[in-house]
């Protein structure tokens, strides 16, 4: 496999541009709200963080006591 480290700096960027060439013409079949919507996923997907999430509490409807 291929890392970084065994191509240079031109052949990296050549990469890079095939790369985002071909996710362009994979996209561009899709509207343009699917797209967004994927885009969307993508960032939130890399900004998430690396651990897990603290859970809160939920509220409202979804919170309910039965009597017994």
């Amino acid at each position: 496999m291929t890392t970084v480290h065994d191509v240079t700096p031109d052949q990296l960027r050549g990469l890079e541009a095939a790369g985002e060439a071909a996710l362009n013409a994979a996209l561009g079949r899709l509207p343009a709200q699917e797209r967004e919507a994927y885009w969307a996923s993508v960032r939130r997907a890399y900004n998430a963080p690396y651990n897990d999430a603290v859970k809160k509490p939920r509220t409202g409807a979804a919170v309910q006591t039965r009597a017994v």
